[in-house]
């Protein structure tokens, strides 16, 4: 049976890169999530199958590709799915994802 804390880790920490996406997590926050070993997680950035992202000697991993790959997609659903992207469908789509009104989410967007 799989520790219950790392269970609840991993849920809240994809729980906050799907409400709040960053750019990149920490390589053990990838380990964590992918629910594989601190060292397996190195071996992985060492022979390039996960994108990451390097300032000197600090390695980030680029969480776009991997939410993607893990199948938790950025891209929100409705009209956007079928490449239609104009103004209104974004807004349109955002206000359906966050079940907010399209007035809401112009207000929260600045216009």
């Amino acid at each position: 049976m799989p520790d219950l804390s790392r269970t609840v880790q991993r849920a809240a920490l994809l729980n906050a890169l799907r409400t709040f996406p960053v750019p990149t997590i920490s390589v053990d926050d990838y380990a964590l999530l992918c629910g594989i070993s601190r060292p397996k997680a190195y071996e992985n950035v060492r022979e390039g199958r996960v994108a990451v992202w390097r300032d000197g000697r600090k390695v980030q991993v680029v969480t776009a590709p991997l939410l993607e790959a893990l199948g938790y997609p950025l891209t929100p659903p409705g009209p956007l799915a079928d490449g239609q992207a104009s103004e209104s469908s974004i807004v349109g789509a955002y206000a359906s994802a966050l079940g907010s009104s399209t007035d809401d989410v112009l207000a929260l967007s600045g216009r």
